[in-house]
């Protein structure tokens, strides 16, 4: 290893084609003093963490000479994984002369040093001011409290930054809910590989300077205009030139048996393709699903338009928590097609008919609009809260006519049957009839609900029980959005559904017993 003297006389050049795209946004990224969370997230294969160690070990440690800590869940996974692509990308660069190597720790010539430490250590986020930058390496593995600790920790220095990394298995994860759906992030990277995963050639990055925003509106501090912290760079392997080549044909390396693997996953498992090829939030947990044949790559359309030429379909679950449900659906039904255009899933406090219908009413103006009602059977009963004659459907009723809609009320006197109705949607989903059911990906909820939503023994929904660690409010966690449809579905589509019943030698209905939770 070289002295500090002999280093300050040395000038390093990189070729370009040493490093895959990530690398070059970070570079961007780390040397602007603004930026304090850079996310790298996508597929597998993807080069996020390799990039992201390059680019600590040139611009961190040999051209800044600042300190990184660099941390995983556990630290018996350290040399096996994120210190070994450092200690490799020493060794492939040729820097062996900068870089002195120790046990968990990296030594650069001019002074700067790389730690590696596991949560799982002996005052594990203590300590950790003095360094510039933070990467958290599988972040996905992290909790909550211990990102909240880091990023209060690091603090008194300028141009301090935690870097992240990860692969978007769980879209019920912390890191999509508590960061992601809450933060106006930049994204700073276009994908090489379009929705239906084909690649892309001759794509540019797309770089886009805004401003912090909360509610749509700029944040003004002290008077002045702070650009946005917060950046995302999303990659898959179409991006790491050293499994798909490079587009110029020039460096790099097509990796056969890698993209085969992934093509087969295309073919085979969609979810699978979806989260470790596409590097799109997903889940992986299988088994026991009420609806086994719905898919995202089938039944999931990036997005439908409002056509305000035909009539809407509402279709409501009243339960309260963890949110009231109305799922707002337009179809032909001469045509057999049917599909969801929205969603309204209102949470505490606005978790009330009223605040849902108010939503509703602002996003759907009525302009001589024909709205359909649908919804749980249940619901007609009066309610003793209520003056004589009143439900819950009375008053949907009564408030939209009230607005200008003309309403036309389709509950049924009793509920369809909970297995048959499950069992006919399946089919449906598998083409029964020739029948089209497709929701817009700007209804999460319904989504997650059809994916995520088990079968009990008995063969009707298990509605798994969850309880909200803030209110200590327990609620059935899935099953709502499910339920809103499967009376619209029914009723739009009552000849499949009946001839399937009749097919099936049973009943078509049954009358579920539910106590009233409604709140007004």
């Amino acid at each position: 290893m070289m002295t500090s003297d002999e280093f300050q006389e040395i000038e390093l050049e990189f070729k370009p084609w040493l490093f895959n795209p990530n690398f070059h946004h970070l570079e961007r990224e780390m040397t602007d003093e603004n930026r304090r969370f850079i996310w790298c997230y996508g597929g597998s294969s993807s080069a996020k963490s390799y990039s992201m160690a390059q680019a600590i070990l040139i611009i961190g440690s040999l051209l800044e000479g600042s300190d990184t800590l660099v941390f995983r869940k556990v630290s018996a996974d350290l040399e096996t994984t994120i210190f070994k692509d450092f200690v490799t990308i020493i060794n492939d660069l040729g820097l062996d002369e900068f870089f002195k190597v120790n046990y968990r720790k990296i030594t650069c010539v001019n002074g700067a040093v790389i730690v590696f430490k596991g949560l799982d250590q002996e005052g594990k986020i203590k300590g950790i001011s003095g360094f510039k930058r933070v990467f958290l390496d599988e972040i996905d593995q992290f909790d909550h409290k211990e990102f909240k600790q880091i990023r209060k920790r690091l603090r008194g220095r300028v141009g301090q930054q935690i870097l992240c990394a990860f692969n978007p298995i769980d879209e019920e994860h912390w890191i999509k809910k508590e960061i992601f759906d809450k933060q106006d992030a930049v994204q700073m990277s276009r994908s090489l590989v379009d929705a239906n995963g084909v690649l892309q050639l001759n794509v540019a990055p797309e770089y886009t300077e805004v401003t912090e925003k909360w509610q749509g509106q700029p944040v003004t501090v002290r008077g002045v205009t702070r650009p946005a912290n917060f950046v995302v760079i999303k990659s898959t392997y179409l991006n790491n030139f050293w499994v798909v080549g490079s587009p110029c044909g020039t460096f790099g390396l097509f990796d056969y048996q890698t993209v085969a693997d992934f093509d087969s996953d295309r073919l085979n498992d969609w979810d699978y393709y979806n989260v470790y090829a596409l590097g799109n939030w997903g889940k992986l947990n299988k088994g026991g699903e009420m609806y086994k044949n719905f898919s995202t790559k089938f039944h999931v359309v990036d997005f439908i338009p409002y056509d305000p030429e035909k009539s809407l379909h509402l279709s409501f679950d009243e339960n309260v928590n963890p949110y009231m449900t109305l799922d707002i659906w337009q179809g032909n039904s001469d045509d057999l097609a049917a599909w969801q255009i929205d969603e309204i899933c209102l949470e505490d406090p606005q978790n009330t008919l009223r605040h849902t219908l108010a939503a509703f009413k602002e996003r759907y103006p009525p302009n001589g609009m024909t709205a359909f009602i649908y919804g749980d059977a249940t619901s007609r009963k009066a309610d003793v809260k209520l003056e004589k004659g009143v439900n819950f459907f009375t008053l949907v009723e009564n408030n939209l006519k009230l607005a200008g809609y003309t309403v036309i009320n389709r509950v049924p006197l009793a509920n369809p049957n909970v297995e048959l109705r499950c069992n006919w949607l399946n089919e449906v989903f598998n083409g029964l009839d020739g029948l089209s059911v497709q929701i817009g990906a700007n209804c999460p909820k319904t989504i997650n609900d059809y994916k995520y939503l088990k079968q009990a023994s008995d063969g009707t929904k298990h509605k798994e029980k969850v309880k909200n660690k803030n209110t200590g409010v327990t609620y059935e966690k899935y099953g709502h959005n499910t339920d809103a449809n499967d009376y619209f579905l029914t009723q739009f589509f009552s000849a499949s559904f009946q001839n399937f019943g009749s097919r099936k030698g049973g009943a078509s209905v049954t009358v579920t017993k539910r106590t009233q939770k409604n709140r007004y």
